[in-house]
């Protein structure tokens, strides 16, 4: 009873010996052409099946190991270091969405740098909506830096239109509060004459506060318009004082001409009647 009793392992051992037996024996009946039994040729059959099944999968191996490979090539590593095959997949998929924010940011850079362009060559502001449509993908950050870069310029031109204002303001004032030159005496007997009154000067001065100037662009173009009227009025009644003192001095050269006949006149009446006194008192006298 004890002679029929094995462990297991030599049991196994004892089946894989007879079926590498029999896979001999069918190797050799098909080498010799000799026909096989039902089982050999079973197994045979199983044989290669299995052989198919281990070279495709061993193929399978090989080309995922070589796609590991590939990408472990490609993503940033420190050299040397050993990767499984989970953490090559992570690695992939972070530097893929660091690639993809690259992309986003050079986008959006390379769009700013045509608009700078295309200001820069003077294209119209309709053919760069134009074309900033038809890029595809658009940004509302893009919109915004736009909008921002539009609101400095106008603000820088609204300050530059702002500074000449206050430069006219201040010449006008200069002018306005500058005292008028009193004229020469002159030796010759005056002449008084009624002058026209002279226009007041009314100077409507208009500052441009800081809200005002954000708000709009027409409040300082009719101011400076106002300004404009205001020089060329002032102008225009400095012209005008300067010819009624023109005319003024000649009344009064005009005047002083009569007087001095008038003085020759009564100096030679004087004279006239002092010789006939002199007459007078010469015959009166033997």
């Amino acid at each position: 009873m004890e002679y029929f009793m094995m462990p297991a392992q030599k049991v196994q051992s004892l089946q894989h010996f007879r079926k590498t037996e029999k896979e001999v024996i069918g190797g050799l009946c098909s080498l010799a052409n000799i026909p096989l039994t039902p089982e050999t040729q079973r197994d045979q059959e199983r044989r290669i099946r299995r052989e198919i099944a281990n070279s495709n999968e061993r193929r399978r191996m090989q080309s995922i190991n070589a796609g590991f490979q590939s990408l472990k090539t490609l993503i940033p590593h420190t050299d040397g270091e050993k990767l499984s095959k989970a953490a090559i997949l992570q690695q992939t998929a972070e530097y893929i969405f660091s690639l993809e924010q690259e992309k986003t940011r050079l986008l959006q850079q390379n769009t700013q740098l045509k608009r700078f362009i295309q200001e820069f060559n003077g294209s119209s502001p309709k053919r760069r909506r134009a074309e900033d449509k038809d890029e595809g993908i658009g940004s509302p950050d893009i919109w915004e830096e736009e909008k921002a870069d539009d609101l400095r310029r106008e603000m820088i031109e609204l300050r530059q239109q702002l500074d000449k204002e206050r430069s006219v303001r201040m010449m006008l004032e200069e002018q306005v509060l500058q005292p008028h030159l009193p004229v020469a005496p002159t030796h010759h007997p005056t002449v008084i004459v009624p002058a026209p009154p002279l226009p007041s000067h009314h100077v409507n001065v208009v500052t441009v506060g800081h809200s005002s100037v954000i708000s709009s662009v027409s409040t300082s173009r009719q101011n400076l318009d106002t300004i404009v009227q205001a020089i060329q009025h002032i102008e225009g009644t400095q012209e005008k004082q300067l010819q009624e003192d023109e005319q003024r001095q000649a009344v009064i050269v005009n005047a002083s001409h009569p007087c001095g006949e008038s003085d020759t006149a009564s100096d030679t009446e004087c004279d006239d009647s002092d010789a006939e006194e002199s007459k007078d008192d010469a015959m009166g006298d033997p």
